[in-house]
């Protein structure tokens, strides 16, 4: 009877592993969404679903348990325009906090490395976007000056300083991708622009998305979304696959 009821309890302790080891959990506070409603959405390789909704509790907490098909991108999204993407791994335990009214500059996480990775993606891109507000701010109230010889002088000088601006964005992705090669985080790194030019061009840099390709091809050879990048780079070679490297040319008003 007792090794019944102990072959009972270790079945069920090892179907528990099981069903949490193909799942995520995220545990959240986001200030000031007191009873407010956030969606969880998943980014399958070709439509955003939406999972759920979920109403913040009366302290602006909430708890998501989610069992993935396979390992993929999740958006935490406060509004249309202001969201957050994880990349969770299976059995992973989130705990995410963040300001309601901000929550792509504010959030923080910790117990998911992959969304981390994502996290410092955001993070340097909200750095290079204030860079270019202020860039741009001086170049609007540039062009209300009449002297036309001092605006093409300072806008030769603004352009300069646009161009390291995104030559910086565009070394910081290249050694990203470099460095976390196989991660699904190096899709999200590779079509990242600035000023909504992409930081790394396919007729200038397509060795870079071969990279991407290979290291999920090696890492993740069945994930749907390696399959479908896969795919993309396969029509993509009969255009690219002879460029290798070459120079921008950007300025202010492209």
């Amino acid at each position: 009877m007792k090794k019944g009821i102990q072959l009972l309890v270790i079945c069920s302790l090892l179907l528990s592993c099981k069903n949490n080891s193909d799942s995520f959990v995220i545990d959240g506070y986001i200030k000031g969404g007191e009873n407010k409603y956030i969606k969880i959405e998943e980014i399958t390789p070709t439509e955003i679903l939406v999972i759920d909704s979920i109403q913040l509790d009366n302290k602006g907490e909430f708890k998501f348990k989610y069992k993935m098909p396979y390992k993929s991108f999740y958006n935490i999204v406060v509004s249309p325009h202001d969201f957050v993407m994880l990349l969770p791994d299976y059995g992973e335990k989130i705990k995410i906090t963040g300001n309601y009214n901000n929550f792509s500059r504010t959030y923080q996480l910790v117990g998911s490395p992959e969304s981390q990775l994502l996290w410092q993606l955001n993070d340097y891109t909200i750095m290079g976007a204030d860079r270019l507000d202020s860039i741009k701010n001086v170049y609007d109230v540039l062009v209300q000056n009449t002297d036309t010889n001092f605006i093409k002088k300072e806008k030769q000088l603004l352009d300069s300083i646009y161009l390291n601006a995104y030559y910086e964005q565009q070394d910081y992705i290249i050694s990203f991708i470099e460095e976390h090669n196989g991660s699904l985080s190096t899709l999200i790194a590779l079509y990242k622009t600035f000023n909504t030019i992409p930081l790394i061009k396919p007729e200038q840099g397509f060795e870079y998305y071969e990279i991407v390709n290979n290291g999920l091809k090696n890492n993740m050879p069945e994930n749907p979304h390696t399959l479908n990048f896969d795919n993309t780079i396969k029509k993509m070679r009969f255009k690219y696959g002879d460029m290798v490297g070459g120079g921008a040319s950007i300025t202010m008003g492209e």
